[in-house]
């Protein structure tokens, strides 16, 4: 437990300095004055301030970071270290750096994953082919067999043993023709798991709810990849254009269910607390995975971030587009009054998310 919260303010640490890095010197590249670089939301923890008079400050709420800017929210100054007396493509340029940080902190993991070796299914009639593929288990559904077992995503099958039959399974068939023969009956499975080998005994159920099986997993017959180093870059660029591509439609389906009268009781977002869960399943199937899912939540910070959202760097972009087009400044009131709701209500939001999550745990 205490290794993995360790890691999950890592994670968010990382995520947060990356994204808010890019605001910081991109403003300071543009001589822009910058008052302070928050972790996390207020109200203040601690800060601590720098001979430039920059305050580097942590707060209470672990749902993000700032970088303070001065003239952020408008208003006409002939301070040429205001944000607001800057061009509209400089005060663009700053807002969206952000944006662009998360998804290069996304490309350098991606290429750092490709030299170590990423997991990648195969069908059963290639095993052949694959000396080193594992029958894996890639999802545990709830309040079945290998639920109860403790069995993990991840896990890797190596023998399955009922009675006098044993099986070193090559392909997926293989498991489940014997799971198939050996209903109602118990299984001591070999497992290995982050390197480390032991054992599980599993009951497989007579008969299971449609479409959930004898022991309510997944399997799929996974393998290691690994990209020869200078080719890394390449297949790095490669994973993240199509983690964003499959991120960013899977966002666009979830705003398209909001405004669908079906009950979406599947949905799932998660917040602080239940990302901490995600974080400990990441872990539990090694250092590849925990890496993928750092690269995935900076790709959903980005794709969050470039929403027109108030309060979010995506709201501000809109507004400097629209003062572009229409040649006139927002008012400074109004563009604070909004931003500052957008902020309030996404603090809320995520406040009933936390809460969301912790009502699944107890």
């Amino acid at each position: 437990m205490l290794i993995t919260l360790l890691i999950f303010f890592v994670i968010l640490l990382v995520l947060v300095l990356s994204h808010e890095a890019g605001h910081f010197f991109s403003a300071r590249a543009f001589g822009i004055n910058v008052e302070e670089f928050g972790f996390g939301l207020p109200p203040r923890m601690f800060g601590i301030k720098s001979k430039k008079g920059i305050l580097y400050s942590f707060n209470w709420l672990p749902f993000g970071g700032f970088v303070k800017i001065t003239g952020e929210e408008g208003g006409e100054t002939s301070d040429p270290t205001n944000f607001s007396a800057k061009p509209a493509w400089i005060r663009a340029t700053v807002l969206a750096s952000g944006i662009a940080m998360n998804l290069l902190l996304a490309y350098i993991v991606f290429s750092i994953i490709t030299g170590l070796g990423t997991y990648e299914a195969i069908d059963d009639k290639d095993a052949a082919t694959y000396p080193d593929a594992k029958v894996t288990i890639i999802q545990v559904l709830q309040n079945s067999p290998a639920s109860e077992a403790a069995l993990m995503e991840g896990d890797q099958i190596l023998n399955v043993v009922s009675e006098a039959n044993s099986l070193t399974p090559k392909n997926i068939e293989e498991v489940q023709k014997f799971i198939a023969n050996h209903k109602g009956k118990e299984l001591l499975l070999m497992i290995k798991r982050n390197g480390n080998e032991f054992t599980k005994i599993i009951t497989p159920r007579k008969n299971p709810p449609e479409g959930e099986g004898p022991m309510g997993v997944a399997l799929a017959l996974l393998h290691i990849k690994k990209a020869q180093w200078y080719l890394t870059p390449i297949e790095g660029a490669k994973l993240t254009w199509s983690a964003t591509a499959a991120t960013a439609e899977g966002f666009w389906g979830l705003i398209k269910s909001a405004f669908e009268k079906e009950d979406r009781k599947d949905l799932q977002i998660a917040g602080p607390v239940g990302i901490f869960n995600l974080t400990a399943s990441a872990r539990s199937m090694g250092i590849t995975t925990l890496l993928t899912f750092l690269a995935l939540l900076s790709i959903n910070l980005a794709i969050i971030n470039i929403l027109p959202i108030p309060g979010l760097d995506g709201g501000r972009l809109f507004f400097v587009i629209i003062e572009a087009i229409r040649g006139k400044r927002i008012s400074m009131q109004a563009s604070s009054w909004i931003h500052g709701v957008g902020l309030a209500i996404l603090i809320i939001l995520m406040l009933a998310i936390t809460f969301h999550d912790l009502s699944k745990i107890f």
